[in-house]
């Protein structure tokens, strides 16, 4: 399984340990990935809804890039995948559109095929649940982990082919494939609010976070887990803010879903980029501390 990588604006610029952790942990399970130079921002799923044929532009380059390396593109983030996914699709299937995108690609030197598929590396890994059990060597037994797939990942279903919206499951079993204990809690499939940050609602978004990360408390969870860094950043970052206005007692600390497949495969805390958070529990990481290979 080779693919041209894909990581968006978000990680590198805020994130980078979870780049790090990616380029580790994924050859581990047999994906190759492959740097592409030339990709740019996919664009943001939100920004670009006002200006179509802008978006569909820049991210058909960025499609045309894989083309050209004979690579599909595989994504870490639910923002990019859905942005790449969607613009794939409507190209593919309108003729008028895409030859109209391909006008605008044309002073760029590239055309728009539609010859390569895009995918987030949860749903490389899902499909093949067998084969991350096949490395989990500190199974996290006693770990109860809150699952929040993301909004971006689920909808449009017909276009994500990820997981059902209303009941998804499929990050659940990820993380049953660690040894680790999906909780059931209650607002799962809500957004995390971080685009209600970004566009300047911390009241709102703040209110949004407290009583998400107040269902995962309620569930006795030890943390959450999540396949998106703008979700990542809203639990960690924006917890350690929200917090402060929300007076919480309490701390849900969250890991990217490739961090806890690190941590079972026998990495440390440090090598899997947990030192880099802003929200840390000490009984969480007593807890992992005590876990044998």
């Amino acid at each position: 399984m080779r693919y041209a990588l894909f990581l968006g604006c978000f990680i590198p610029v805020r994130l980078p340990h979870l780049e790090a952790v990616s380029r580790r942990v994924l050859p581990r399970l047999g994906v190759e990935l492959s740097d592409i130079d030339g990709f740019s921002c996919c664009p943001e799923p939100v920004g670009f809804l006002t200006d179509k044929i802008t978006g569909l532009a820049i991210a058909a380059r960025n499609i045309c890039l894989a083309e050209e390396a004979g690579l599909g593109i595989l994504t870490l983030c639910n923002g990019c995948t859905y942005t790449l996914r969607q613009a794939n699709q409507i190209l593919k299937r309108d003729s008028a559109l895409r030859e109209k995108v391909n006008d605008i690609l044309a002073e760029t030197g590239h055309q728009f095929k539609g010859t390569v598929d895009v995918r987030h590396y949860a749903q490389v890994l899902s499909r093949d649940i067998g084969g991350i059990k096949s490395t989990v060597k500190k199974p996290l037994t006693g770990i109860r982990v809150a699952c929040h797939p993301g909004c971006h990942i689920l909808s449009p279903p017909e276009t994500m082919g990820f997981d059902d919206p209303l009941n998804p499951t499929v990050l659940d079993s990820m993380v049953e494939a660690l040894g680790a204990t999906p909780v059931d809690w209650d607002k799962k499939t809500g957004c995390c609010g971080w685009t209600l940050t970004n566009y300047d609602d911390r009241e709102s978004a703040n209110r949004l976070l407290g009583e998400k990360l107040g269902a995962m408390h309620a569930a006795a969870s030890d943390c959450s887990t999540v396949i998106c860094p703008q979700c990542f950043y809203q639990f960690d970052t924006g917890q350690m803010l929200a917090a402060r206005e929300l007076k919480l007692d309490y701390r849900v600390p969250t890991l990217y879903y490739l961090q806890l497949l690190a941590l079972a495969m026998g990495f440390s805390l440090d090598e899997a980029g947990v030192k880099q958070h802003r929200v840390r529990d000490p009984a969480l990481e007593e807890k992992l501390g005590r876990l044998t290979v």
